[in-house]
């Protein structure tokens, strides 16, 4: 069986960089908003607040055990 899928360095010379639709344009120039990027600024704020929920909740099991 053969391979009909161009090699990589000439798979880049069918699909143009530049376009002439405005909309196509706008379309591929877009990127992606990546998720972890927005979350990291609440991480100071939100572990040590889940660290203390979950050590209060530690502490009732072990109380409520005795």
């Amino acid at each position: 069986m053969q391979h009909h899928q161009p090699p990589p360095d000439q798979a880049l010379a069918n699909h143009p960089r530049t376009y002439s639709d405005p909309e196509l344009r706008a379309y591929a120039e877009e990127q992606a908003e990546d998720i972890l990027d927005s979350v990291v600024h609440y991480m100071p704020i939100v572990l040590p607040v889940m660290g203390a929920i979950l050590i209060f909740m530690l502490a009732f099991i072990a109380v409520f055990m005795a």
